[in-house]
Parts: structure tokens; C-alpha cells; sequence
């Protein structure tokens, strides 16, 4: 190929070169205007929109209020030293125990005479020793035994009387916070912040890890709960039920044509 030839193909491929770079440039240019053109249609018409939504708003505010959740607290630990019953029946199963670990106690000091007579009195060595060494150790073996079964009978026999009694309370603060319309009731301890004193430093410790600070007073069902189960449950029966468990009153309810609080009415008003 001669000089010129070569020159006129070199110039055609840059000619074409440029075109396709123009070309490309012009679609890199091209699609930011479409995008912009398109968003700046749409912020039109969202501004718009917002400014017919604000004008109508403005005219009409929707009645949107914040739901407030009415609560209620409750001392727990007050309402069950106040219970009607429940401390009557467990110094009664208190003293049963007692009284049945002393019996346990004499059985097995009369073991411990047994085992010092008949080393005393018999020879180790003799068929009577082991015999009789032999009814000691099972006799020792049911003492135990009995010990045990005894100690997990009135194990279950307390926390039954504390799952009645803590379903007795509840159902008490269920009836009263219905009837006040309270949606929520939170329990805390009027000790934590009563009995802090700082020459007592474990009070204070006990006191600053209370988890309610602060109440309204007249949203305290404390009392109103005692008296719902003062009025609902008769008094613990000096007698036992059948087989020496106390008998468990049932839990309080609401007779018709009465108030939760006819005993005990709130000291704030009423919001029924």
C-alpha cells in the first residue's frame, strides 16, 4: 500500500474513532437529562401532592390522641402479711412440723439407748447381738425414711398454700383493677423506699434497686385488695382440714349487687 493510501485509512478509523466517542458521549449525556427531567416531573408533582395533602390537613387535623395506659401498683408482700388466712394456716403447718420433728427426735433417741444397751448388755460376738444390732439398723433406715417423706409432704403442703393464696390474690387485683378501669398493675415494695437508712447501708442498697420510683398514691390497690379478701374469705378456722393441712379458703369474687371495695373503698376518687 502506498504512503497516501495508508495516510487516508488511517484518517477514516480516527474519523470514526471520534464519531463513536461523540456518540457515546451524547448517551452519557443524554440519559442524566431523561433521569432529571423525570425526577424533577415527579418532585413537581410530589410537592403538590404535599401541598394539597398540607392544605387539607390543615383544614381537617385528624383527632389522633395518645392512648394512655391507666396503672395501678400493688404490695404484694403487705397483701399477703395482711391475708386473712394464710398466716394463720402456716404458723399452724409451722407448728405441725415442729411438732412432728420432735416426735422424730424421740424415736431416734430412743434408737441411740437401744444401740448403748446392747453394747452394754450383749456380747458382739453373739447371735443375739446381730440379731437384735440388725432390727436397730432397720429401724434407723424407716426413721429416715420417714423423715424424708415427711419433710416433702409438708414441702408440697406449703407451696400449695402459697399457690392458693398468691391466686387468691390475683384474682383480688384482677377484680379491683377492672373495676377501676386500670389497664396495667405493676407490683412494688413500700419498704424499698420507706425503711432506707443510710447508717444501714444494705437498706439503701435494697431501697435504690426498687424498680417502681415514683406513683400516684390514689393508684395504689394495696389496700383495696386486702380488703377485697377480708371480705370475700372467712377467717383461717382454728381447726385443721382432714389429714392436718390447713383447709384453703377459695379464692374472692364479686357477689352481685356489691362493690369490690364495699369494705375498704380507695382513698383517691373513684373511676368507675
Amino acid at each position: 500500500m502506498d504512503p497516501a493510501s495508508n495516510a487516508a485509512s488511517t484518517n477514516e478509523r480516527k474519523k470514526n474513532a471520534t464519531q463513536g466517542v461523540h456518540n457515546v458521549q451524547l448517551s452519557i449525556n443524554i440519559l442524566p437529562k431523561i433521569r432529571v427531567a423525570g425526577v424533577a416531573r415527579l418532585v413537581a408533582l410530589t410537592l403538590a401532592s404535599s401541598g394539597f395533602g398540607t392544605s387539607v390537613w390543615a383544614q381537617n387535623p385528624p383527632e389522633i390522641q395518645p392512648k394512655l395506659t391507666p396503672v395501678a401498683v400493688v404490695d404484694m408482700e403487705h397483701i399477703l402479711d395482711n391475708h386473712p388466712t394464710f398466716t394463720a394456716q402456716m404458723e399452724s403447718m409451722k407448728a405441725e412440723f415442729q411438732q412432728t420433728m420432735k416426735d422424730f427426735e424421740e424415736r431416734r433417741k430412743k434408737l441411740s439407748e437401744s444401740v448403748q444397751q446392747l453394747n452394754s448388755q450383749l456380747n458382739s460376738d453373739s447371735p443375739e447381738f446381730k440379731q437384735r444390732e440388725e432390727a436397730i439398723v432397720s429401724q434407723e433406715s424407716k426413721l429416715r425414711l420417714d423423715a424424708k417423706n415427711k419433710q416433702e409432704e409438708f414441702d408440697e403442703r406449703q407451696a400449695r398454700l402459697m399457690y392458693d393464696t398468691y391466686n387468691q390474690i390475683v384474682n383480688g387485683v384482677s377484680i379491683a383493677a377492672q373495676y377501676y378501669k386500670f389497664d396495667l398493675v405493676v407490683r412494688y415494695n413500700r419498704k424499698q423506699s420507706t425503711q432506707m437508712n443510710p447508717k444501714k447501708p444494705q437498706s439503701v442498697l435494697y431501697g435504690a434497686d426498687r424498680e417502681v420510683i415514683y406513683f400516684n398514691k390514689d393508684n395504689d390497690l394495696t389496700d383495696v385488695v386486702i380488703g377485697l379478701l377480708k371480705r370475700d374469705i372467712p377467717a383461717a378456722p382454728a381447726a385443721t382440714a382432714q389429714g392436718g393441712a390447713p383447709a384453703v379458703a377459695p379464692a374472692p369474687g364479686t357477689p352481685a349487687g356489691k362493690t369490690p371495695l364495699l369494705a375498704n373503698p380507695p382513698t383517691g376518687p373513684n373511676r368507675k
